[in-house]
């Protein structure tokens, strides 16, 4: 007679091995947008630790490979947390990088690269560049938890098979909010938001596209998504 443990085992084992380049993929995207310091290996890591949890419930969802996406990207974000990137000393950094940026830009008469704003500070530019990294996934962090309600991101929501028709309203009520919550936005915050949110760019693209410094992004980026905090909640 065969082990039902050991097929369930097996089967587990076959799943995790289909998934892992998914895990993979969402490691290295978000390997793009915090500090070189942090291992890949690691982000792996704890998003195969996300995916052999989510396996358990997997059977149970309407859209699986959706499921399993949010769940390892959760799992990598938790992690990432727990690393502390909104700690008082980089929101302390955050506002100096602001006055540097408005001081330089009233003296300059334009808005001041990178290397003069780390000069401004008496940094390198490494240092600057690893402070913006923090301060740039920050936000994303902030960006999550918009629609994070007991750890439960709005997109598992949607995938989820328990949706009754009132939730399902409720739903498509949230994603038009948020759609005119953009739409308030101004014509930079819009396109930063694009970029970095949908077309997952790192900050230094981004800023090539905008033609301007990668703290002038990072700066437009909090306030837009601290816009959308405050619309959000309105809502």
């Amino acid at each position: 007679m065969k082990n039902p443990y050991a097929y369930r085992e097996k089967e587990r084992e076959e799943l995790i091995l289909r998934y892992l380049p998914l895990v993979k993929s969402i490691a290295f995207t978000i390997k793009r947008h915090i500090p070189p310091t942090i291992d890949v290996r690691d982000l792996i890591g704890h998003g195969i630790l996300g995916l052999i949890k989510a396996l358990e419930k997997l059977d149970t969802q309407r859209n699986p490979e959706s499921y399993l996406k949010i769940r390892v990207r959760g799992a990598i974000y938790d992690y990432l947390r727990s690393l502390d990137f909104g700690s008082r000393r980089i929101r302390e950094k955050e506002k100096r990088i602001k006055e540097a940026l408005r001081e330089l830009t009233e003296k300059l008469g334009r808005e001041p690269t990178d290397e003069e704003i780390a000069e401004h500070l008496g940094e390198k530019i490494d240092t600057l560049q690893h402070d913006l990294s923090r301060i740039s996934f920050s936000y994303i962090l902030n960006l999550e938890d918009i629609f994070t309600e007991e750890r439960r991101g709005y997109e598992e929501v949607i995938s989820s098979r328990e949706a009754d028709v009132e939730e399902d309203v409720v739903k498509k009520d949230l994603v038009e909010k948020l759609r005119k919550a953009i739409d308030k936005l101004d014509e930079r915050e819009k396109l930063v938001i694009q970029l970095v949110f949908y077309e997952e760019l790192p900050l230094k693209h981004v800023a090539e596209i905008l033609n301007c410094s990668i703290s002038r992004v990072s700066q437009i980026k909090g306030e837009a998504i601290e816009k959308l905090r405050r619309l959000m909640k309105d809502y």
